[in-house]
């Protein structure tokens, strides 16, 4: 009895959470347990939330989360009154949507979607996916070990129907199979179009599936294939993809795919006269001459302009035969002219195991390396180098630390050194970010390298613009 108290005030908690401002369902359960500020009329919505759900059900987000939470608020059948829309996991584990209605000055449940052959749901998107001026729901669901994965579409507003077990539950409009999908504007028409890789093995024998990416739109209460394009066989699978703005005048897509145990290819896609060609993005290859990276990434809008730039990481400069597993990457972000031509927009280090960034300063580029620290190594996240192309000579910039905050105060008196200058650039999740810079160049160093050397020096107020954040 004890425990299921308990789970009914965290649920509470995290139902609250959910519709307060700035807080998602997420959080630690002691964060739970403190309720943030909510309105009177959400009240009712988290006691009817917290009725409706089965027993042993908990709130779920989909695995690709798009940061609207379990609970969602929208008005499904445009009579300017929102419904409910809750995302959880039953009592057997299996993903369902439930939706919530506003009658009677009153939340009631009304139908709920499952996919019974299920067991995680992958993503979902709210859209009015043909202009009728009603929302529809696109779902991607993770088929069980024997099952495909399936993407269905439900009309929200339609008439539920009675399951076996008399409960009334909406039905799937249309469904497709798929390795991945995504939903995104294409075309530019203002509607979602699905953008759908997937893979068939002809037989048993063949052990590389014939991998084909298909762009679908929602017409007449079907899916209506626009085009279909063959992708490479020669990848492991394919992970992830984008749709959106690749360049300043085009839209289209980016496909990423693993092709080892580290490495990886990104395909674009641009859309043209109402289809898709393959964008150039090396001289090798077939199917769009894909963008070879040596370890892992992911390609994003990295500046805010609504354009996606692909992710090129590069091995520090100076240091052909280092490890993979030594290795400290270099990310440099390419954006599409919309022609032949491929900006640089910035060049960065990044970290994920401490989630932060680190701009390479422009005065640094064609002149700068990194490596492992090999000063107080312990606390080191990395040295970056001054770097002659021409003789190959390296001489040390500074070293990037993380250093816990309560140790800080200690640490500072010992790394009391004449010929380096420590400077606090932040404090995030509990660690003080130091830049220890040299004062100056070695005495060896030639007369012709100090003149860049000097150049590029920081001063402190650049560091909190070139040292941010980065959150998965």
């Amino acid at each position: 009895m004890f425990i299921s108290k308990i789970s009914g005030a965290l649920l509470a908690a995290a139902l609250l959470c959910l519709l307060a401002t700035g807080c998602r369902y997420t959080a630690a359960p002691a964060d739970l347990l403190e309720k943030p500020t909510i309105a009177s009329d959400k009240q009712a919505l988290v006691q009817a939330v917290q009725k409706a759900l089965p027993p042993h059900a908990q709130l779920a987000l989909p695995m690709r989360d798009d940061k609207l939470g379990a609970v969602r608020l929208l008005d499904v059948d445009g009579d300017g009154v929102d419904e409910a829309l809750v995302s959880f996991n039953n009592e057997y584990s299996s993903p369902e949507l439930m939706l919530l209605r506003y009658r009677g000055n009153t939340w009631k449940p009304y139908y709920t979607i499952q996919q019974p052959l299920s067991m995680r749901m992958d993503w979902m998107k709210v859209s009015d996916y043909d202009k009728d001026g009603k929302l529809d729901l696109a779902v991607g669901w993770i088929g069980s070990y024997d099952g495909s994965n399936m993407v269905e579409l439900y009309s929200l507003s339609k008439t539920p129907v009675r399951n076996e077990e008399g409960k009334l539950v909406l039905e799937s409009e249309d469904s497709l199979p798929y390795l991945y999908a995504e939903a995104g504007d294409l075309n530019g028409d203002g509607k979602l179009e699905l953008a759908v890789v997937t893979g068939d093995w002809p037989n048993q024998e063949v052990q590389l599936p014939n991998y084909k990416l298909t762009v679908y739109e929602w017409t007449k209460g079907k899916f209506h294939a626009l085009q279909q394009l063959d992708l490479s066989n020669d990848v492991i699978n394919y992970d992830r993809l984008l749709i959106g703005k690749i360049s300043e005048r085009h839209t289209g897509v980016v496909l990423e795919a693993a092709v080892g145990a580290h490495s990886m290819y990104t395909f674009m896609y641009v859309w043209e006269k109402g289809k898709l060609r393959p964008v150039a993005l090396s001289e090798q290859g077939e199917f769009g001459h894909a963008l070879i990276s040596g370890t892992p990434t992911q390609n994003e809008d990295i500046n805010g302009d609504g354009i996606i730039e692909l992710s090129r990481p590069k091995e520090p400069a100076g240091y052909p035969d280092l490890p993979y597993a030594g290795m400290l990457w270099v990310n440099e972000w390419l954006q599409w002219d919309g022609d032949k031509t491929f900006k640089s927009i910035k060049e960065e280090f990044t970290n994920k195991s401490y989630q932060i960034s680190f701009t390479i300063p422009n005065q640094w580029k064609g002149h700068y390396t990194l490596r492992s620290p090999g000063v107080h190594p312990e606390y080191g996240i990395v040295t970056f180098e001054y770097w002659n192309e021409e003789t190959g000579y390296k001489s040390e910039l500074g070293t990037l630390y993380a250093v816990p905050l309560t140790k800080w105060s200690s640490i500072q008196e010992e790394w009391n050194e004449t010929d380096r200058a420590y400077n606090v650039v932040s404090n995030y999740a509990g660690l003080v970010y130091i830049y220890a810079q040299q004062l100056g160049p070695p005495g060896t160093m030639d007369i012709s390298d100090r003149q860049p050397f000097y150049a590029m020096q920081l001063n402190k107020d650049q560091l909190p613009e070139l040292l941010v954040p980065r959150p998965d």
